[in-house]
């Protein structure tokens, strides 16, 4: 079965990203990623096909997904039962930008269990409980605190991995890429390039991707899961977020124009919904966070 290669959304000024899901159903098509994923899944019951094989999941399992694993999960759900899923996502490259982290001589136990780890596996029965905790707490932490908690998690796999359930007997390769996915994935490139501009326009992106508005705008959402429009405002809105912190010679209005949006009203407006807070309500609590009292 062919697979589709699917883009998880950016956070370009994180190492891992931690995802959580609460939808009717799963991602519905069989896929695939560069980025390993750990999946903890609360609620929801049914199967995974992971390239040839089928594993049934249950709430409470865990699985680690090599990089380009091909997969699947599909709910199985009664006809008098409430579709409902509910699991939480770890997404990290280990090639990329937590990389420097295990080229330490101290890591490099960790570095040989990732890379022997690429045809996946569904976590022991017995440490689902303590991993499942530590991915909940994860999603509680920033910066330094969630990096370390991450390692763990991983030391914490890697120490007991005698125990876990190998989802494949080999890795494939993944397949070839198709004209169209390449042209999202150029279509990414390109946004992360020149989303400070003001003039980037939806015509303009689907025409580099060599595509029509309306195409480009489901393609993009099939292999994102998100779309253009939200995915072009999270990278401003990061980017808006590293300028408000990073000096006080930023004006809000310099922010805004600085990070791609053409009015502050609007940028007032998506900040917000995205941040949950206004931008002067976000640097508030980011100096009270980061004042160092004496």
């Amino acid at each position: 079965m062919k697979s589709l290669q699917f883009s998880v959304p950016a956070d370009t000024n994180k190492s891992i990203r931690i995802q959580e899901d609460i939808m009717p159903n799963f991602y519905p098509y069989f896929h695939r990623h560069t980025e390993t994923q750990i999946m903890w899944i609360l609620k929801g019951h049914g199967t995974l096909a992971i390239e040839q094989n089928l594993f049934t999941f249950e709430p409470g399992d865990i699985f680690y997904l090599g990089a380009n694993q091909s997969h699947v999960f599909k709910g199985d759900f009664a006809e008098n039962e409430k579709q409902k899923v509910h699991a939480i996502s770890i997404f990290f490259d280990p090639d990329k930008k937590i990389s420097a982290f295990f080229d330490l001589p101290e890591f490099e136990e960790l570095k040989n269990f990732i890379e022997h780890s690429k045809v996946g596996f569904q976590v022991a029965p017995k440490l689902k409980s303590s991993v499942g905790e530590s991915m909940a707490g994860l999603q509680k932490t920033q910066g330094i605190e969630q990096i370390i908690g991450f390692i763990k998690i991983l030391n914490h796999l890697m120490q007991n991995r005698h125990l876990h359930i190998p989802l494949s007997s080999e890795k494939n390769l993944p397949n070839h890429i198709s004209d169209n996915d390449q042209r999202i994935i150029d279509a990414q490139n390109y946004i992360k390039k020149n989303f400070t501009q003001q003039k980037l326009t939806l015509d303009a992106i689907a025409k580099e991707a060599c595509m029509t508005p309306q195409a480009f705008c489901r393609s993009f959402k099939k292999r994102t899961r998100i779309t253009y429009i939200k995915y072009l405002n999270e990278l401003r809105v990061q980017r808006a977020c590293r300028l408000l912190t990073s000096s006080s010679m930023y004006s809000i209005s310099s922010v805004a124009f600085n990070s791609g949006f053409n009015s502050l009203t609007n940028f007032n407006r998506v900040f917000k919904s995205i941040m949950k807070y206004s931008p002067k309500e976000y640097l508030k609590h980011y100096k009270e966070a980061t004042f160092d009292h004496e």
